[in-house]
């Protein structure tokens, strides 16, 4: 019922289409091999789009979606926060 996506920790660009996020983990380890040389810890999967503006980088991120949220509410309170 949780949709991936994949979100900048900085600027907050979004992948959500299928073929963006499969080429994205098929870059994972070239992103990972690059930063490592250059003496970056990585946090995400890719590098931003934005990357010389925001200096984030891509992570994953679970989105709820609107039928599941109801489903996982207690006494009225969501179970986890909106996005």
């Amino acid at each position: 019922m949780a949709k991936k996506i994949l979100r900048c920790d900085r600027c907050g660009f979004e992948l959500t289409e299928p073929e963006d996020i499969q080429m994205a983990y098929d870059g994972r380890e070239a992103w990972h091999a690059a930063a490592r040389a250059r003496g970056i810890k990585p946090r995400g999967i890719l590098p931003c789009k934005h990357y010389i503006r925001c200096g984030g980088e891509i992570v994953e991120v679970t989105r709820w979606s609107d039928r599941a949220r109801r489903l996982l509410r207690r006494r009225g309170k969501p179970l986890a926060p909106e996005p």
